[in-house]
């Protein structure tokens, strides 16, 4: 929010000179709020925006879902996307997963993929990202959730540790599959 707005919302009047200058280099407030229907456009735009997003060799743009797959994504209450905005612009994202386990606890949350602009890195918008994770977590009635990262990316290992995660194996080993 404008500096000028926060003065109004509290009820002090000023003047053009008594308001401190904020260098053009300070980027906007962030705002982080769930995926929606209706969402089709950011979440097209975290696709082809992923250079921005991804580590060193996950630097290619991503093709988009359909609009009937994005139709599907959006609407699915077990999958929660929360987007990082710099005023309009998104700045970061989660997406996450509720999956049902057959021991221990039903609902886990996986969080599934996380990724910051490279200018907000180091931020804050990482770990505001996972609050609201945990947030939604909590409302749902979900106590446990997991991430998997690779052990050649300190900076996500740092981030999940900051968090409150706790590495629980240091010999897992993932194996992809493609159904074609």
């Amino acid at each position: 929010m404008p500096t000028a707005c926060r003065w109004q919302e509290v009820g002090i009047t000023t003047r053009k000179r008594d308001r401190p200058s904020v260098p053009a280099d300070v980027p906007p407030p962030i705002t982080i709020r769930r995926l929606r229907p209706g969402d089709d456009a950011v979440l097209s735009y975290l696709a082809t925006h992923n250079a921005a997003f991804g580590t060193v060799d996950e630097r290619e743009a991503l093709h988009p879902l359909t609009e009937a797959e994005t139709i599907a994504f959006l609407a699915d209450d077990r999958t929660a996307t929360f987007v990082a905005f710099a005023a309009e612009e998104p700045v970061g994202f989660v997406y996450t997963n509720e999956l049902f386990r057959r021991h221990t606890a039903l609902r886990h949350m996986c969080i599934y993929e996380i990724g910051v602009s490279e200018r907000y890195r180091n931020q804050g918008v990482g770990q505001a990202l996972l609050d609201a994770v945990g947030d939604h977590a909590r409302t749902q009635g979900i106590t446990q959730g997991f991430v998997i990262t690779n052990a050649s990316n300190p900076a996500a290992a740092h981030l999940y540790e900051a968090a409150g995660g706790v590495r629980t194996a240091d010999d897992d080993v993932i194996f992809g599959f493609s159904w074609r």
